[in-house]
């Protein structure tokens, strides 16, 4: 069959998982259940039929309003959904039919592509569906729900070296974060450390940082108030909070990082030199946990940092959950290029706020820094081989350095 089925049939199912993302967008944030109950009005409650929930179309012929009883229905139903299908078909086709960018999937289709590689795509795909549903979120309720990373990572530790298994060839091996022998016994090194942490932070002998952000915002707002005047919602403080003990509370991080970055250090340090004749579903699963501390560490590292130097909370807790997910799923390497490719959405962001405040005489919100991550994110995953190449020299070094 032509690659343009397929690119069809992908957006498609881009639209169904469209409809699922805007169940995440609206239940997630409020801790409700995605599963029970089913699809009904918000205003109404009455269960919706099937045919009320095929997406963009319904959203049309139903005109915009409930079946039952009228009331709106937001736009941004159908405009998740067909964004949602326009990403997926944008993947496939950058992936698959495009003549630069991820040169591994550079193939006719079933000559080997997507019919070796189809299990990595769609760990890929659940990692866009993920950052765009985050961007969502954070965007309007300046929060990512953990859950979202944590279960984009769960997947990649499954199914990426489960891929191994199923199509063998360099296609496949091209794009899995595999890592060598010492990367691979510095991951579990570093996920032994963070068990280890969270047990101490369970059992309060670590302590747990910005315990009392919720007390001292609340008395904030009681002190200050919101501005009524946002028709967009209840209103922002009327002065932006910032918590008052920031470089207090990222020295209790310091003391729960400790122990993974001991961790990782040991791992590697123990790791087999070389390149020792490990399984690679072993060496993928260790690219993947390898991933996962490497992209943590970096935002946390920042943030961190950023606090100390500051006086303010810098960066928030799931901004270190999103860029860790990303790299669990492309790897340690590629998850560098999304941290430092995000401040250029953010730049680009603030000036184009910046122009319309003054052109529409209004202020705009500022937007979190988890978009500017999930933006990097599909930059590297369009154009990975190219920006990958350029950085070669640079993970050479790393690798002489720190895994040789």
């Amino acid at each position: 069959m032509p690659n343009w089925f397929w690119l069809i049939s992908v957006a498609l199912y881009g639209g169904c998982i469209g409809s699922f993302l805007n169940v995440v967008i609206y239940r997630l944030p409020e801790g409700k259940s995605l599963i029970t109950p089913g699809s009904r009005c918000p205003s109404c409650s009455h269960d919706l039929a099937w045919y009320d929930n095929v997406p963009v179309l319904a959203w049309f012929w139903l005109r915009g309003k409930c079946r039952y009883c009228k009331a709106p229905i937001s736009f941004q139903y159908p405009m998740v959904e067909a964004l949602t299908a326009l990403m997926f078909m944008g993947l496939f086709w950058a992936y698959y039919m495009q003549p630069f960018g991820t040169a591994p999937l550079r193939s006719q289709f079933f000559h080997p592509g997507l019919s070796q590689t189809w299990p990595v795509f769609v760990v890929h795909l659940l990692l866009l569906a993920g950052l765009f549903a985050s961007t969502v979120i954070d965007a309007k309720l300046f929060i990512i729900p953990r859950s979202i990373p944590w279960t984009i990572t769960l997947v990649a530790a499954v199914v990426l070296p489960a891929a191994v298994w199923y199509g063998t060839t360099p296609l496949v091996i091209g794009l899995l974060p595999i890592s060598p022998p010492k990367g691979t016994c510095g991951a579990a090194g570093g996920l032994i450390g963070v068990g280890l942490a969270l047990l101490l932070l369970k059992f309060k002998i670590l302590p747990l940082s910005f315990a009392d952000y919720e007390v001292l915002y609340e008395a904030h707002l009681a002190k200050h108030g919101t501005d009524s005047k946002d028709e967009d919602g209840p209103g922002e403080p009327v002065q932006w909070f910032h918590y008052p003990h920031a470089r207090r509370e990222v020295i209790k991080e310091l003391a729960f990082l400790a122990l993974p970055v001991a961790g990782m250090l040991i791992g590697i340090w123990l790791g087999p030199a070389g390149s020792a004749n490990w399984p690679s579903w072993v060496l993928a699963l260790g690219g993947a946990g390898f991933g996962y501390l490497v992209g943590a560490g970096l935002v946390w590292m920042t943030r961190i940092l950023g606090s100390l130097a500051f006086g303010k909370e810098a960066m928030g807790l799931g901004d270190v959950h999103l860029l860790a997910a990303i790299g669990a799923v492309l790897g340690p390497g590629e998850s560098v290029p999304v941290f430092f490719i995000a401040p250029f959405f953010g730049l680009a962001a603030a000036m184009l706020m910046f122009g319309l405040s003054a052109l529409m005489k209004k202020r705009f919100q500022p937007i979190p820094y988890g978009p500017y991550l999930a933006g990097a994110a599909v930059v590297v995953m369009i154009f990975r081989e190219p920006i990958m190449d350029f950085l070669r020299p640079l993970t050479k070094i790393f690798d002489i350095l720190f895994l040789a």
